[in-house]
């Protein structure tokens, strides 16, 4: 039987969470660049700068998070790989995708990271680390919530 991976602490989680939205910020800006539809291609631009704007957010949460909420130990099993993830997705990342395929990309990424963020919030039974995810679970949902406006005004053209 193979041993789940788990998060140690809410440092690594960030950490982690961090390196995914480098990761998908890379992803979006090159099929930005290869995309066959013009809006297809701004909404993933769009997405490639939200994605960058969230791993610098989480960087600076970090900064400014208390240092015994971040090292606290928590051991939580990963519901998914955060990699296998990113893995599945890029099967589904092709220059043709029209816009509404994109918004529903981005859409399947949000939920994935807000899964992520509930299971971890649900599963932890410190209150101040429960707190942290509580937060990174708000940022999220704000951020999807700025995806479908950019994705209402596209459809606007």
């Amino acid at each position: 039987m193979t041993r789940l991976q788990t998060y140690e602490n809410a440092a690594h989680v960030l950490s982690e969470l961090i390196s995914f939205h480098q990761e998908l910020s890379d992803q979006y800006d090159s099929l930005a660049g290869k995309s066959s539809n013009a809006l297809s291609a701004l909404l993933l631009q769009f997405m490639a700068e939200r994605e960058k704007k969230l791993a610098v957010t989480l960087e600076r949460y970090e900064e400014s998070a208390p240092y015994k909420v971040l090292k606290t130990w928590i051991q939580i099993p990963y519901p998914e790989d955060l990699e296998s993830f990113l893995g599945s997705l890029q099967v589904e990342m092709t220059p043709d995708l029209e816009p509404e395929q994109v918004y529903e990309l981005g859409s399947k990424v949000d939920g994935f990271v807000a899964g992520l963020l509930t299971h971890l919030q649900d599963s932890c039974a410190i209150s101040e680390v429960k707190a942290l995810f509580k937060d990174l679970l708000k940022g999220e949902h704000d951020e999807g919530i700025a995806l479908s406006k950019a994705y209402n005004s596209l459809r606007e053209f």
